[in-house]
């Protein structure tokens, strides 16, 4: 048996080293991975590709801004303030902008750069559809605002800035307390021990940012990955076997209404609108139903609304699981549409047929005039609205500028 072991354990050796040498393995490992990957794309290839950050990182450029930082960080063990460690957590505006610009430098002279850049960053659009950009700024952008939403973090959930919506996503600790600056230097402890050398202190920010969600309990924008593997495996199948011609919409989603009382798993709300669904997926309307709603009502909440959402159509309304696909992330109307467009865009739903979406009538007047919040909170409309069908139903395309990361929003980037 232990020798079997060590054939096993060999072989998987000798794999995992084929891996290395070939082709980078994007795919996330664990929640962190998820995480790292949703909120700051570019840099999760890098870390990725641990051959090909150390040959970009080896410029003198480089080497020196990393070797401060590296101090600047190590010098935080002495911090009198919070200001002192938010200061040695975050990068500063010139080490951004020079980084990214060093970096992307070397476009056109790192063949396994261009590569990541070509197959990788550019295609998955999540710093916007290219248009008339070049490669390189393109690639300059996303490791600025990637360098950028790291600082954001700290400042939200290790230093208590205001986030865009402090009743839901406020930090969970009292920063005026004398006992939480040894708590953050816990924080730096430990990130200390995944980057151990100044050699790749261009992920020092971003593993503290990581371990301040962690603590704060944040790591929303990871729960239940990889849903095409779990929660929405079945419906997944099912939409490649789907004649969608046979129905007048691809899918419909439902936004939910969070409860108010903390420990109540579903709302009155959330009732009725599953119950809404339920009526339009038996008169095939569509073949799919869309549940879209992370933990959010009310402040940390333990239930996720599109799982609660699920429960009662599966068990209520005898809705079958295989016609449900959930949306365990979105925190509002704007990003409930975006998650799905997400979706459209993802499991080989038919692009030109229009999706609905439902709701309460007040809640669908909302949607219909919601283009100037998504620019204002998203920078983007992530879809095309079609006409109004009832009181409470509208219809909508995806826009592919629905890939495109929102920076300032950590929990559901």
């Amino acid at each position: 048996m232990k020798n079997i072991r060590k054939i096993l354990l060999l072989v998987f050796g000798i794999c995992c080293l084929h891996i290395s040498k070939g082709q980078v393995n994007n795919m996330p490992v664990g929640p962190q991975d998820w995480l790292i990957k949703k909120n700051y794309y570019a840099s999760y290839l890098l870390l990725k590709d641990p051959v090909l950050i150390q040959e970009l990182m080896g410029s003198k450029p480089i080497a020196q801004v990393l070797e401060k930082r590296f101090e600047r960080f190590n010098k935080s063990a002495s911090c009198p303030d919070l200001m002192c460690y938010l200061n040695a957590f975050k990068w500063q505006d010139n080490e951004i902008d020079l980084l990214a610009e060093q970096l992307a430098e070397q476009i056109g002279h790192n063949k396994k750069l261009d590569q990541l850049v070509q197959a990788s960053l550019i295609p998955s659009m999540t710093y916007g559809v290219l248009h008339h950009e070049t490669a390189k700024a393109y690639f300059t952008k996303a490791l600025k605002q990637d360098l950028k939403a790291m600082n954001y973090v700290v400042d939200v959930y290790g230093g208590g800035k205001s986030p865009n919506y402090p009743k839901i996503d406020s930090i969970s600790f009292d920063v005026k307390r004398a006992a939480y600056l040894h708590f953050l230097d816990d924080v730096r402890q430990d990130v200390r021990k995944d980057i151990p050398t100044h050699k790749t202190a261009f992920f020092l920010t971003m593993m503290t940012a990581v371990r301040l969600l962690e603590i704060n309990e944040r790591w929303d924008a990871a729960q239940l990955e990889p849903l095409i593997e779990l929660e929405n495996k079945k419906a997944y199948e099912a939409v490649k076997n789907t004649d969608f011609s046979s129905y007048p919409y691809s899918l419909l989603l439902t936004l939910g209404a969070g409860p108010e009382v903390y420990g109540q798993p579903i709302s009155p709300g959330g009732m009725l609108r599953a119950r809404m669904a339920a009526r339009s997926y038996f008169e095939k309307l569509a073949p799919f139903i869309v549940l879209s709603g992370g933990k959010v009502h009310p402040y940390k909440t333990r239930f996720i609304e599109a799982i609660e959402m699920k429960k009662y159509l599966i068990e209520i309304m005898g809705v079958p699981e295989a016609a449900i696909l959930i949306d365990p992330h979105a925190r509002h109307t704007t990003t409930n549409l975006r998650n799905t467009a997400r979706i459209l865009l993802n499991y080989g739903f038919p692009k030109e047929k229009y999706a609905i979406v439902n709701s309460s009538k007040a809640h669908i007047d909302a949607v219909e005039k919601m283009g100037d919040r998504c620019i204002r909170e998203l920078g983007y409309i992530p879809y095309t609205l079609g006409k109004r069908i009832s009181d409470v139903i509208i219809e909508f395309k995806a826009k592919e500028e629905a890939y495109t990361i929102d920076p300032d929003e950590p929990l559901d980037p």
